[in-house]
């Protein structure tokens, strides 16, 4: 069982940084979930397909994979893997009838970005939240780029709003953004425009 100095707590929010996509960070969010009681659930995902995102986390054990098309003709496949940490969130908020949330900016044509980050099974070993610490330290040496820079100022206009109408709110999010969102979450934020 974590104890609370184990979380990342700011305010009424506790932060699950994590890796998309990689099993050992999808546990994490059923170990956050059992620690901090949320009653409410937010994930870094648009909010523009919250909806369609919703219904096939409820379709879950079946698989389900989004198809949209952007403005240039691009296809997006946006696959909900049972092994991703944000559909386990949403999964946890479902079952238990919290409420979810996408808080994420939309953006056409996100590139695709190949983050080196040490092998995920490493959090077995050193431990989660030091795994977090490290990558964490590394990334904050590091400038967001104008569409990362939106897409967290939009998560933090958003988590303010709902760290007012919730008791104990759960975020889990990309850890290329963590660090600067959680430094950043005590100051004001307008909802950026565009």
């Amino acid at each position: 069982m974590l104890r609370r100095m184990d979380l990342f707590v700011k305010n009424n929010i506790c932060f699950v940084p994590v890796l998309h996509g990689r099993l050992e960070f999808a546990l994490e969010v059923i170990r956050h979930f059992a620690a901090f009681e949320p009653d409410a659930i937010a994930v870094e995902l648009p909010k523009t397909l919250e909806e369609v995102i919703l219904r096939g986390v409820r379709r879950l054990p079946l698989l389900s994979v989004l198809l949209y098309e952007e403005r240039d003709g691009t296809t997006v496949y946006l696959p909900l893997e049972p092994t991703d940490a944000s559909v386990e969130a949403l999964r946890l908020g479902v079952e238990h009838d919290i409420p979810c949330y996408c808080i994420d900016r939309d953006i056409e044509g996100y590139p695709y970005r190949r983050e080196a980050f040490p092998d995920s099974y490493s959090v077995t070993k050193i431990g989660y939240r030091k795994y977090c610490e490290l990558c964490s330290e590394k990334l904050m040496e590091q400038e967001p780029d104008r569409i990362d820079y939106l897409r967290e100022k939009t998560m933090l206009y958003n988590l303010q709003r709902l760290s007012r109408r919730h008791k104990r709110v759960l975020f889990v999010v990309g850890m290329a953004h963590f660090g600067r969102i959680f430094s950043a979450l005590d100051e004001p934020h307008a909802q950026p425009i565009g």
